[in-house]
């Protein structure tokens, strides 16, 4: 058994597109790959990381054929999908709050981003459905961030015929409470009824807890949710994310959020009391729920609105000085 080498989440996911393949991929169809799964790459920068995969031993070169995983690459893979299958949605969930800098008073800092690829064409409807979630505060955060078609950012580069939309992750909410010594659970990624304008409860719901995919991402994929029907009659179904908070840390929690909102911030659906249920949902002992909109909400409701839309949930951290205030 040969030692394992670090391999960064991007080099996991070029060695597994390698692995799908019967033969030799080359820079350009593997960089079309890793569009699909939400990495945005130059083609040269898909180059650069395929050689240093090239100098652990974990690929193979074959001059201009492209290159192949080599046994070595099979089996870092494998270590890697293994240690992924339990936990993995909430442990990189944390780890990308904790990364959170922003600093809600100062109004500058890092916070974690959603982003979308839209049509072209789409533009002007988009920035419509983002004011109509703003009006309806069904928008977490009023930022935005528009990438042109061949436009590089960190490390996203937007396809052509296509533009880019980064907008606020609810995970930043979350690492607001952290940076403030206020320790939270991710609890469930779940639908929730609104009915004229005031949430009732849950309707489904799965538990971030073992899960390898973010459940709000597998909502808003599958087509479960009306956003645009509440922001047109006040009533439908809405991605919504529950963390638990301990008790002694609510008053503080209360004032955070009611700071957020003072700034423009929205999605706060419903911040429990201790030892009693949140939307129908029982809570831990000597924990209160706090019940926020999800950031891919505006992801669904492009879909609703018929956007053709791939979406990357918690994709990166960008300054909150880079974006625009709606």
């Amino acid at each position: 058994m040969t030692e394992p080498v670090e391999v960064s989440r991007l080099e996991i996911e070029i060695l597994r597109v390698l692995s799908e393949s019967t033969g030799p991929v080359g820079s350009r169809l593997l960089q079309r790959e890793l569009e699909k799964r939400g990495f945005f790459l130059s083609e040269r920068t898909v180059r650069y990381h395929l050689q240093l995969l090239e100098l652990k031993g974990l690929v193979a070169g074959h001059e201009r054929s492209g290159r192949t995983i080599t046994s070595r690459g099979l089996e870092e893979l494998s270590r890697a999908l293994v240690s992924q299958r339990v936990g993995f949605v909430i442990t990189r969930f944390l780890s990308m709050a904790c990364s959170v800098t922003y600093d809600y008073i100062a109004g500058s800092g890092m916070v974690v981003a959603n982003v979308s690829i839209v049509d072209k064409s789409f533009h002007d409807k988009m920035l419509e459905i983002v004011g109509d979630l703003e009006a309806s505060n069904l928008l977490l955060a009023p930022y935005i961030k528009v990438l042109d078609e061949n436009e590089e950012y960190q490390n996203i580069v937007v396809p052509e015929g296509k533009i880019g939309l980064l907008t606020i992750c609810d995970l930043t909410v979350d690492g607001v409470l952290i940076r403030s010594g206020i320790p939270l659970f991710f609890k469930y990624g779940g639908l929730v009824q609104i009915v004229n304008g005031r949430p009732l409860r849950f309707v489904d719901m799965i538990s971030y807890e073992g899960s390898t995919i973010s459940p709000l991402e597998l909502f808003v994929r599958s087509n479960q949710t009306s956003v645009l029907k509440i922001v047109k009659t006040g009533s439908g179904v809405l991605p919504v994310g529950m963390r638990e908070i301990v008790a002694e840390a609510r008053e503080r929690t209360h004032k955070i959020v009611l700071t957020l909102k003072d700034r423009g911030w929205g999605g706060f659906l419903a911040l429990g009391f201790p030892n009693e249920p949140v939307l129908g949902v029982p809570v831990s002992m000597d924990r209160f729920g706090l019940c926020m909109v999800g950031g891919l909400a505006l992801a669904a409701a492009l879909m609703e609105g018929g956007a053709k839309i791939e979406t990357f949930a918690s994709h990166c951290l960008v300054p909150i000085e880079e974006m625009k205030r709606i």
